[in-house]
Parts: structure tokens; sequence; C-alpha cells
């Protein structure tokens, strides 16, 4: 089956005093790559988010990006009391230098800096591995659903220019055989018209100039080849495996095949068809690039 590329996936899921949000977006790239963004608390779990995408995604970028809200954020309070001592005795101090009032409040005291340090609690991040990866799952679900909803489309793009393409193909090998006659024909013009009947012909020589042409103009092996190469594409189209890299080698193959027709076939109908054929498998290669 075609899967896209591209893709987006979301989800939320709402625990005890947590709730997470993963939202996935897919591009298109030669390889699996996933790319994380979550809080660094919850960093653990990097790898198991990484494994939990790519059982879902075989090739692409995907970005995850994973946000936790906490009802109650956990924290502590620590006083520097040797720091708080240091703070009174030296105001006492200069309270009796200058002739000062230096009674200090514990407000104060407690707004001096580094007297108190606030700090989150460490977070155990096991404690959310399950709830955040049912999140991961349901976003990366939504993402290949797109993905195959998409793939869809482009299956039926490739595979109706791939119908267009093998009737070109079949209109070619309709025409291959003419060539070598249209040469003969053109070539026996030229000498006549030259030697102005003046001379004979010598008919066996210019058969075998014609053979001989005919021989490198002749496109049956590539018409053969380019046919094979269409009926590959609709039967890996089916295949439920990442099939992008095979359909990439095919247009490669059919791309080399035409230019070899272009080159031999001396021909003008042959070289405009073989023009559209350019074209046509053209639009194909940059749907394939979209394939997983």
């Amino acid at each position: 089956m075609v899967h896209s590329m591209t893709g987006y996936g979301r989800a939320e899921k709402k625990g005890e005093g947590v709730s997470f949000t993963v939202e996935m977006r897919s591009v298109n790239h030669r390889f699996s790559e996933v790319a994380i963004r979550m809080p660094r608390e919850l960093t653990a779990l990097e790898d198991a988010v990484r494994k939990k995408v790519l059982s879902y995604v075989r090739r692409g970028r995907v970005d995850v990006f994973i946000t936790m809200e906490t009802e109650v954020s956990p924290s502590s309070l620590t006083v520097n009391w040797e720091l708080a001592r240091q703070y009174k005795e030296a105001a006492e101090k200069m309270g009796q230098m200058f002739d000062l009032d230096h009674q200090m409040s514990a407000r104060e005291l407690l707004l001096l800096p580094d007297v108190v340090e606030v700090g989150k609690e460490a977070v155990d991040s096991e404690t959310y591995r399950e709830l955040m990866l049912v999140a991961v799952e349901e976003a990366a679900a939504m993402l290949v659903a797109m993905r195959r909803k998409e793939g869809q489309a482009l299956r039926e793009d490739i595979l109706g220019r791939i119908n267009v393409m093998k009737r070109l193909v079949e209109e070619l090998a309709v025409l291959a055989p003419k060539v070598a006659e249209a040469y003969r024909e053109r070539i026996f013009a030229r000498i006549e018209e030259y030697i102005q009947g003046r001379y004979d012909i010598d008919e066996s020589r210019l058969l075998h100039e014609v053979a001989v042409f005919a021989e490198r103009a002749d496109i049956s092996e590539e018409i053969t080849r380019l046919r094979s190469h269409f009926s590959q594409f609709g039967q890996i189209a089916d295949e439920t495996e990442a099939i992008g890299r095979k359909l990439d080698f095919l247009v490669q193959e059919c791309h080399r095949e035409i230019n070899t027709i272009g080159a031999k076939a001396n021909h003008l109908e042959i070289s405009q068809k073989v023009v559209i054929l350019k074209a046509e498998l053209e639009k194909v290669k940059e749907q394939v690039q979209n394939i997983e």
C-alpha cells in the first residue's frame, strides 16, 4: 500500500494531575529520522518515544513535540541558615559602628540574595511513561492515517500517468519498424536527386547501409524493458512494505530507456512521443519523491 511521507497527527491524554499533548509532523526524507522536543525532566523517555514512532513510520523525517501540564507544580524551599546568620551579624555590627537601627525582620532577611532557594522536586519520569506513550501512539496513528490517505491519491496519479506512458510506448512499437523503411526511401531519394538518373544505384550496398542503420536504430529492446518496468509499478504499489526507493529506482531505469530511444530513433514522430514520455516521467518522479 502506498503511503505518503507527509502528514500530521495530534493527541491529548489526561491522567491524575497531569495531561500530555503530542503533535507530529512528517516530511520527505531519504531515510527514517525522528526529532523529539519534550520537557527536560522527561528526557529519560526519549528513546521509548522514538521506538514507538518508528514502529509506525518506516521512512521520512518526523518532528515530535510533547508538552506536559501538571495541576500542582511540586517544589521545595531551601534556607541557607549560615548565610542568614552572617547577614544578621553584619547588620548588627553595621548598626553599632554607625549608630543605626540594626533590627531586621524575618521578611527582610528572607528577601536577601541567596538566603532562600526555591527549586522543583525531581520528577520521576517513569510515573508518566504509560500515559505519555499512549498519547504518542494515538498521534502516530493519526499521522499514519493521513499519510495513507495522501498515499492513495499519489498512487492513483502515478498509475494514471503510467497508463498514459504505456499507450505512448505501444504507439512507439508501431512506429519503430517504419524507421528503417523511411530511412531507405530518404536515402534513395537523395541519391537519385544527386545523380539525376545518370548512374545505376548499387541497391545491395544501399540495403546493407539501411540494415546497419536499422540495427543501430532498433528500439525493440528498450520498448520491452519499458513494458516490464511499467508492469512492476502496479505490482510494487500493492506491496505492504515501504516502496518509495523501489519506485525511485524504476523511475531511473525508465528514464534511461526513454533517453536511449530518443538517441536511437532518427524519426520525427518518435522524437515527439519521447518528449511527452519524458514530461510524464518527470511528473511521476516528483510524486515518487513523496512516497514512503
